[in-house]
């Protein structure tokens, strides 16, 4: 059973300006739904923001998506940039065990997997830098793959005969994360910065966090395209609205961010830009240190 959960609250801070929130529940799922369900092969609960309007011709997608323990998916690829980032529990991704806070990035059509969850489960965010390059696909071989058959349902999976460079990934059963061109390990260390993208490509999206000290402030800033920052540790008060962990701020084209006030405990931040416009000049040049 994959549950997708598509009414997350939103409240206004300011016009443009909102404060998400995700739902309870971790790796287990909100009421603990994943962790409880008797689904053969495992519960997947799943919700996600966009960051783009209907009227653009691609937006960011930021899914999260809480799994069960053990759950296996197989070899898969998008067709647009992605970036795998887990905030609960565990997951083997290829050959790497990864848990909270480790990035994988995968380039366009790169195959990468299989996808074995930890023992307790995972919750990952698997965001998409173009939603409408997103679904990818599975090898032929995956059509009676249990997961699929049962959990995903083969009428929204699409299948295709791999690339010749992809060829030799039909005759294993994972693909390794440092011997894969198009793969790269990360993990958010409060100094971390992906392009997704070509660096020079202004229509770029770009990943990045930061840890800010206690009592610090930030702004007020605008952006000159859609920007979301996640809350994963610590606090922050924009204008007079405290965000916590879990909470998402969402800020719309030339919207002006009130001045960002943080927390005692200080905060770690990941923040998503659409494209490099979302991003400050100051911001960009602290990404010329890859992560």
């Amino acid at each position: 059973m994959v549950v997708v959960f598509d009414s997350q609250p939103c409240e206004t801070i300011s016009p443009g300006v909102t404060r998400s929130r995700m739902a309870p529940g971790g790796k287990d799922g909100p009421g603990g739904i994943v962790r409880d369900s008797d689904q053969p092969g495992g519960c997947t609960w799943s919700e996600s923001w966009s960051l783009g309007s209907s009227d653009d011709p691609w937006r960011m997608m930021i899914p999260d998506i809480r799994m069960a323990a053990n759950q296996i998916w197989p070899l898969h690829w998008h067709d647009c940039w992605t970036a795998v980032v887990v905030l609960d529990g565990s997951i083997m991704i290829g050959d790497w065990w990864m848990g909270p806070r480790d990035v994988l990035i995968a380039e366009p059509g790169v195959e990468y997997g299989l996808l074995l969850n930890g023992p307790k489960g995972c919750q990952l965010l698997e965001i998409f830098a173009r939603d409408v390059l997103s679904p990818g696909g599975y090898g032929e071989e995956y059509r009676d793959h249990p997961t699929l058959v049962y959990l995903k349902g083969l009428e929204t999976t699409a299948f295709s005969s791999r690339p010749p460079a992809a060829i030799e990934n039909g005759r294993r059963q994972v693909v390794p994360v440092e011997a894969t061109a198009g793969l790269a390990k990360g993990h958010l260390d409060g100094n971390a910065y992906w392009d997704l993208g070509d660096p020079q490509d202004p229509a770029r999206g770009i990943l990045f966090d930061r840890r800010l000290p206690p009592s610090s402030t930030v702004g007020p800033a605008s952006y000159g395209d859609w920007r979301a920052t996640l809350v994963l540790e610590g606090s922050i008060t924009v204008g007079d609205v405290e965000l916590v962990a879990g909470d998402l701020l969402i800020a719309e084209p030339e919207a002006v961010v009130a001045t960002m006030t943080v927390g005692p405990g200080g905060a770690h931040l990941l923040d998503a830009a659409r494209t490099a416009s979302a991003c400050r000049p100051e911001e960009l040049k602290t990404g010329l240190a890859r992560a």
